[in-house]
């Protein structure tokens, strides 16, 4: 093998190189570029998350809070039957715990019915 031949083998192999030097530079930007876009919709789905983890306690909240109320509809309940079966509204408005005017509405309306 000639000198001449030695080079031209030579500089075959360092073009294949840098050839390969390229494309290993493509598939590294490509894998970039992959990575950075993962990395925004994994920082776009944190957000969203956060937004509902957010709303989620907003929700516990108002759910704490209506449990929390007071069951009117007992209360009204017991006020009727009370009225019914002739209850004056001051011993309605004491043991339901409503207001005097509220008891006085009641009694009206319901010992009526019942007379």
């Amino acid at each position: 093998m000639t000198w001449s031949q030695v080079a031209v083998v030579a500089l075959l192999a360092i073009g294949l190189y840098v050839v390969e030097l390229f494309a290993f530079m493509r598939a590294t930007r490509r894998q970039a570029e992959q990575e950075r876009s993962a990395r925004e919709r994994l920082d776009a789905q944190g957000t969203e998350i956060d937004a509902l983890r957010e709303r989620i306690d907003g929700l516990e909240t108002a759910i704490d809070s209506l449990r929390r109320m007071p069951q009117t509809s007992g209360q009204y309940r017991e006020a009727v039957d009370m009225a019914e079966r002739g209850a004056d509204a001051a011993a309605v408005a004491e043991s339901c715990g409503i207001s005097r005017a509220e008891a006085d509405l009641i009694v009206a309306l319901y010992r009526s019915r019942a007379a």
